[in-house]
């Protein structure tokens, strides 16, 4: 199986180890705090609050109970039973502030706008070329009301992994599962880059390892991420009429830097523009 990915399911697609393990592997993610940043940048742009790639609402749940009206968007049913799961423990008075929809975040229309939309965790990076950014920018502009924030995160590329030769795999995490307590290692078994339409395909393992260390589960799942530079997601926001605000390379605010985070922050113009109006 190593090395080939033929016959993996795409991440996210079907509950198994990488789901149900998926709060846990990630505890603490690149950047820093991003859910004080989110729930900070609510709080200026104001209610709803719509979270693109929401997952297991590790952002959206903690925004619901700051007193945010939220609505948390993905495309992967599996994800969302473990928000949906994780919903019905909440207070009442949380749980009717916070909806989870399955769906597209390229084409999607949920009937109403929103202050604040934000894609957290490298999400925006799913999306596999330029046409399904700029559809996904054009359904979020619709979606924000004029004067409403957009924030996106995804990593600013190193230029030493996205070269097209083969290079060996080091990438390993062991963490433990929250139902079983048996050890859970996630590695990275391959990568395949393609620097002409700026993809990487990655293929992982998931193993839950019994008490006496022998592999009781294996599963290998596909991750295939589109990299964009730090320029050319500037002029997909432009592209798609909204006004950066700021850009950081981590959730503390730091200036852009080389190979850490874009985590850009829009507006939708409060004045509709003559090229606003024709991407509307």
């Amino acid at each position: 199986m190593a090395g080939s990915t033929s016959a993996a399911p795409r991440f996210y697609l079907r509950p198994g180890l990488h789901v149900e393990t998926y709060d846990v592997q990630h505890d603490t993610i690149p950047g820093g705090d991003d859910v004080s940043f989110f729930r900070d940048l609510a709080g200026h742009a104001g209610g709803p609050v719509l979270e693109l790639g929401c997952g297991t609402g590790r952002v959206a749940i903690p925004l619901a109970e700051a007193g945010f009206d939220v609505v948390g968007f993905d495309r992967s049913a599996a994800m969302l039973a473990v928000a949906a799961e994780r919903r019905r423990s909440l207070p009442a008075d949380v749980r009717r502030r916070l909806r989870f929809v399955e769906g597209d975040m390229t084409d999607f229309r949920l009937g109403r706008r929103f202050g604040f939309i934000f894609a957290a965790f490298r999400v925006f990076m799913a999306l596999p070329d330029e046409f399904a950014q700029r559809s996904a920018l054009a359904a979020i502009r619709r979606h924000l009301r004029p004067g409403g924030l957009l924030s996106i995160d995804l990593f600013d590329p190193r230029l030493d992994m996205i070269t097209p030769e083969p290079r060996p795999q080091t990438e390993r995490r062991e963490f433990r599962h929250p139902e079983t307590g048996n050890k859970v290692t996630a590695s990275v078994e391959s990568r395949v880059n393609d620097p002409v339409v700026q993809r990487f395909t990655m293929l992982w393992r998931f193993a839950e390892e019994g008490p006496d260390g022998s592999v009781i589960r294996e599963e290998f799942e596909e991750l295939t991420l589109r990299w964009t530079y730090r320029y050319e997601m500037r002029h997909l926001l432009e592209l798609g009429g909204f006004e950066i605000i700021s850009e950081f390379s981590d959730f503390a605010g730091a200036p852009p830097a080389y190979g850490g985070e874009q985590i850009w922050v829009a507006r939708r113009p409060v004045a509709a523009s003559r090229h606003a109006a024709a991407v509307r």
